[in-house]
């Protein structure tokens, strides 16, 4: 019998789902008892996680499903909606609001430049924005946007924010901020498959007439059995098991700690990756997502392959201009401090096979601040050997 090595994801997405997670969904019918208790218990853990009193209804659909629910019930089609983007996701506003009809102004900032929050401020002026739509982490360059800042600078527009990316792993507090809208994904931070979107709005948002015609992403419909834990429609009970399954673990070790697990993890893989020579992508990098510029002359692909064929680790790619010259990592801080040396090592070697002069010993170096950290997910372990045993070769120490 074949038997395949374990391999690591450590893409920004969907991310890798850890067997203690997956062990998490049992059989279950959608209208037990017991599915609609869990369900209740974890809209309330989302709730806090989000920040928020309001309520945060679940959807069986990826992100972008969240994000279309946003445009369907908070949006009218005689609103003037301001979309900041620096990068693909940012796009993706743009894009839905286009396909309802919406009138939207795009704002566009360089792949990984900072958001400039004035020139947004600025713009929504002189726009006459009604709406501000933006990205708290893009996960096409990993940049981090100063959420905060920009919602104290939008005191009048409804502010809606793509948190795909960015919950669990960046702080986000929805009502003290003044947020108007914020969606979220499982296959990010929660460490869980895809399949399960969040959505959350504020009463000012709420009190909206929706301006377009729905029925799967009409949020009366979640509304109508919240109380009770009833979704309108199937839900993905297996996801939406691991989901809460990870929120529980999140708030038993604290919803503060976790994103510091994610600072700490990301800023000594980032430090390793720079002693490696990979430049890191944007100007404010986060701590949910990484990328990395590739030394002129490696082909992203073959980076690629060569990282999971060999050493079991699966990344990502770049995306529109990026695509074929940066790797993408993400959501670091599940993982122990021997899984992050070995991807480390890993990332090390493939850059050595491909005629890359490495030193790996800054690298290491760089990687002590996690050296005893423990898995997120108790019982759970990433590291086995897939790339631990692997230090470079030919690569000087």
């Amino acid at each position: 019998m074949r038997h395949e090595r374990l391999k690591i994801v450590i893409a920004p997405g969907p991310v890798h789902v850890p067997g203690q997670l997956r062990d998490a969904a049992r059989p279950m019918h959608h209208r037990s008892g017991a599915f609609r208790s869990l369900v209740l218990d974890m809209e309330g853990m989302l709730r806090e996680l989000f920040g928020t009193s309001s309520a945060v209804y679940a959807l069986t659909a990826s992100g972008t499903g969240a994000m279309e629910a946003a445009v369907v019930n908070a949006v009218r089609p005689d609103d003037r909606v301001l979309v900041v983007s620096g990068g693909k996701f940012g796009k993706r506003w743009s894009e839905l609001l286009d396909a309802y009809g919406c009138g939207a102004r795009v704002l566009s900032f360089e792949p990984g430049a900072a958001v400039d929050i004035g020139r947004v401020a600025v713009e929504a002026g002189e726009y006459g924005a009604t709406v501000v739509a933006c990205t708290h982490v893009e996960s096409s360059t990993g940049l981090l946007l100063d959420l905060y800042a920009l919602a104290l600078a939008l005191p009048g527009p409804l502010v809606m924010v793509d948190a795909v990316a960015s919950l669990g792993a960046e702080e986000l507090v929805m009502d003290a901020w003044g947020i108007d809208v914020v969606v979220s994904a499982s296959q990010k931070a929660f460490a869980s498959p895809p399949g399960v979107s969040f959505i959350a709005l504020s009463d000012r948002a709420r009190v909206r007439a929706p301006g377009h015609p729905a029925f799967y992403f009409d949020l009366a419909r979640y509304e109508a059995g919240l109380d009770r834990g009833d979704t309108p429609f199937t839900p993905a009970l297996e996801t939406i098991q691991m989901v809460h399954a990870s929120l529980l673990q999140a708030r038993e070790a604290g919803w503060d700690a976790v994103r510091e697990r994610h600072r700490t993890a990301s800023a000594a893989f980032r430090a390793a990756m720079e002693s490696l020579s990979l430049r890191s992508v944007p100007e404010n990098p986060s701590a949910a997502v990484q990328v990395f510029v590739l030394p002129e002359g490696i082909d992203g692909d073959r980076f690629l392959r060569l990282l999971e064929e060999k050493h079991g680790i699966i990344a990502a790619g770049g995306q529109d201009g990026l695509k074929g010259r940066v790797f993408r990592a993400g959501f670091l801080g599940q993982f122990d401090g021997g899984t992050l040396l070995g991807i480390v090592h890993a990332v090390a070697a493939t850059l050595s096979e491909l005629g890359i002069d490495i030193n790996v010993s800054d690298a290491e170096r760089a990687m002590a601040p996690v050296a005893g950290l423990p898995a997120l997910y108790r019982g759970h372990s990433a590291h086995e050997p897939p790339a631990a045993g692997g230090r470079a070769r030919n690569v000087q120490s």
